[in-house]
């Protein structure tokens, strides 16, 4: 399996020298560059590439987060059977605007995209052109992200709060509770090939988090478990909130009390 981010690197170098020189005016701000640099065409091109180099050579293929609506009709029309892609939770719930609310916390690569592209995304998803979720965490500490632009790192904490953001779909009728469980937990471990993963079975391993879809709070900073100790959904009220997860057979965490000697594992192919 050869995963790749799909942006053409060439393009963004020279766009970034091009924009920085012409606006220097707009430096320290994010919302003003960071997409023009990092655009849609960058994306696109390296997409489409990859996917050209996987089919002359007969190997298989992970497109990471995408994050175009460009891409996923390509994808819709081209992607084979040795090929596979992914979403984030931010890519199909952010958009362009939030830059004007969270700055450089919603600063990633790829970038957030227009309302138009992130609807897109969703139908892929839907569809199934999209096969699993991501979250491409990236725990930047907020004195990181204070730096200003270009200087502010790319990337957002993700992990803590993916599953519960995909359950809040789920009970406002975006998609189904077994649509989630399929994106976030049996298609991952089926398209990177990792034994005994992704379903409740005889024979395989307990992993599992068990949820309440009638508990609904907000996300807080002061409750954030990362070490970054922030998220760019804070205030969002989420349902679905994880009151116990199981680690190999082993209950890791339990209502606000983690177990400390509970570690996972090297996974194997």
């Amino acid at each position: 399996l050869i995963a790749v981010h799909a942006e053409d690197q060439i393009r963004l170098r020279q766009r970034r020298e091009q924009l920085l020189a012409l606006y220097p005016e707009a430096l320290g701000r994010p919302e003003d560059l960071h997409s023009q640099i990092h655009d849609p065409e960058a994306a696109m091109a390296a997409t489409r590439r990859a996917l050209e180099l996987s089919a002359r050579h007969g190997r298989r293929l992970h497109i990471l987060h995408l994050s175009t609506g460009a891409e996923a009709q390509w994808l819709r029309k081209h992607k084979t059977s040795l090929v596979s892609t992914e979403v984030t939770p931010q890519h199909l719930l952010l958009d362009s605007s939030a830059y004007a609310s969270r700055g450089s916390l919603v600063q990633m690569n790829p970038p957030l995209r227009s309302p138009q592209d992130r609807e897109q995304l969703w139908q892929a998803l839907l569809d199934g052109v999209i096969d699993c979720i991501a979250t491409d965490h990236a725990p930047h500490t907020l004195e990181e992200k204070a730096k200003p632009y270009p200087h502010s790192p790319s990337g957002m904490p993700g992990v803590e709060t993916s599953l519960v953001l995909m359950l809040t779909q789920v009970a406002l009728g975006r998609c189904s509770l077994a649509q989630v469980a399929r994106w976030m937990s049996l298609a991952p471990a089926e398209l990177y090939g990792i034994p005994r993963k992704g379903q409740i079975a005889p024979g395989w391993d307990a992993d599992l988090v068990l949820v309440d879809m009638e508990q609904a709070r907000p996300v807080l900073r002061e409750q954030v478990v990362s070490r970054c100790g922030w998220s760019p959904f804070e205030g969002w009220e989420l349902v679905g909130w994880p009151q116990a997860t199981v680690v190999a057979g082993v209950v890791g965490y339990e209502r606000g009390v983690f177990n400390e000697d509970c570690r996972g594992k090297a996974l194997q192919q």
